[in-house]
């Protein structure tokens, strides 16, 4: 509506200036007749329109220029006049203050909310610290301030002469990776949790850390495995030193009259010395035993470091459904899956197979009475990271057990170490990587292995 009334403000003097000089050519073809007042008025009148003309142009040249900056610049204090005498400029005055208005409208509501996430960021308990590839900082919480000390936190070196090592993590973790790192606080060691992930926004990618302290979690969750551990480790070493035990007091109880002197010579029999080399047999046997169990615990604790070198998924599955097809029951099928085929991961590829070759077997051994067993292999990306998966459709794994199923030398099976699992996430904890278990009971148990 502005814009037409402006167009017929500049057609109407365009309209009159070409009168003018359409009169003016007129009154020119009689100049020789003294039409000279009239000549010099109509040149006035046309010099005048233009100026007219040109001052509103002009006029409003400034204007749209102004407003234009004022938008460009989100200045909201700009104001137009809205008494002038010039209805159309007044109309146009209007229409570019409310777009002001609203501008000021949002301009208040982005402060609110950028205060309003400013509050919750540094409320929340959990370090934040983003920064973009310049290494400017633009968010850096109360938290993060307990972890990253610097005079003038502006730029991500400024945290270098705090704490080099921590800023080496910072600029090198990458996003989806997480890294524990242990420092002290207030002369208290804490483990703190990094965490990265990545952001864009349009040219520009934005890294955003966090730190979260989970000391307490982790003396909580290592308080429990130790309980787990001494539990099961009781229970072996119980079950090995009772018979002991009660065999030994069963031995001397042959070679004791009326339980307190010592039988004589003459007194014992070939029964009696055949009862006792059979219980001496009993005490050897369950003797080694015992030194089995602990150098299977002891295996636990001298895990070597791995061995890391550049291989190709697809091989190692094929290898490994090499060796176990031959040792599984005709009816289990094991089934290899790469996606893409030339997924290459580096890591200790006997590790690896070490961990593949138990899993395998433990899923072979949980078909129970089912007919068609599959075994499926399966590895892809995730986010940055390499996925192998153990797949099966046995008859899973109750939740009672679940829990417990990566504590050493726990285990439900007769003949079982129960040592397996408990190596296998040694293995990935070396290599930084993670292995979970999911079960559905009478459905089947996935093993998830993910490498960074």
């Amino acid at each position: 509506m502005v814009l037409n009334k402006f167009y017929i403000n500049i057609f109407t003097r365009v309209t009159f200036i070409v009168l003018s000089s359409v009169a003016l050519g007129i009154v020119l073809q009689h100049v020789d007749r003294g039409y000279y007042y009239t000549l010099t008025g109509m040149i006035f009148l046309i010099l005048f329109q233009t100026y007219l003309l040109v001052n509103q142009v002009n006029k409003t040249n400034v204007n749209l220029e102004k407003f234009l900056s004022s938008v460009q610049d989100h200045d909201s204090s700009v104001r137009f006049s809205e008494n002038t005498t010039d209805h159309t400029f007044r109309k146009l005055h209007d229409s570019m203050n409310d777009v002001i208005g609203i501008i000021q409208k949002v301009k208040i509501e982005n402060e609110r909310s950028r205060h309003f996430l400013q509050m919750v960021v540094d409320h929340i308990d959990i370090g934040l610290l983003s920064f973009n590839t310049n290494g400017q900082i633009e968010i850096y919480n109360r938290a993060a301030k307990k972890y990253l000390i610097a005079q003038q936190p502006g730029q991500i070196s400024s945290f270098q002469t705090t704490d080099e090592k921590l800023y080496h993590i910072i600029n090198a973790i990458k996003p989806g990776q997480e890294v524990l790192h242990k420092m002290e606080i207030n002369n208290l060691s804490q483990s703190i949790l990094i965490k990265a992930t990545e952001l864009k926004f349009e040219s520009n990618i934005i890294k955003l850390v966090s730190f979260e302290d989970i000391t307490n979690e982790l003396d909580k969750k290592e308080l429990s495995s130790w309980q787990k551990l001494i539990r099961v480790l009781t229970h072996e070493i119980m079950n090995s030193i009772s018979p002991i035990t009660s065999l030994t007091s069963v031995i001397s109880g042959y070679f004791k009259k009326d339980n307190e002197n010592p039988m004589l010579p003459e007194k014992i029999t070939p029964q009696i010395i055949g009862k006792t080399l059979s219980g001496l047999n009993t005490i050897e046997e369950t003797g080694i035993g015992l030194l089995g169990f602990v150098d299977k615990y002891r295996s636990l604790t001298s895990l070597p470091t791995p061995n890391l070198s550049k291989f190709e998924v697809d091989s190692l599955f094929k290898k490994c459904k090499l060796l176990m097809e031959s040792t599984i029951p005709a009816n289990i099928k094991i089934i290899t899956n790469v996606t893409p085929k030339d997924i290459v991961l580096i890591a200790d590829v006997a590790q690896v197979e070490q961990i593949l070759i138990n899993v395998i077997k433990n899923a072979t051994e949980a078909f129970g009475n089912k007919k068609n067993g599959t075994v499926h292999l399966k590895a892809f990306h995730d986010e940055g990271s390499i996925i192998i998966q153990v797949e099966d459709n046995g008859i899973g794994i109750p939740d009672d057990v679940i829990e417990n199923i990566f504590v050493p030398f726990y285990t439900t099976k007769e003949n079982g170490s129960g040592i397996g699992l408990s190596l296998s996430r040694q293995i990935m904890q070396n290599h930084h990587g993670t292995i979970s278990v999911n079960a559905v009971p009478q459905k089947g148990t996935t093993v998830t292995l993910k490498f960074q």
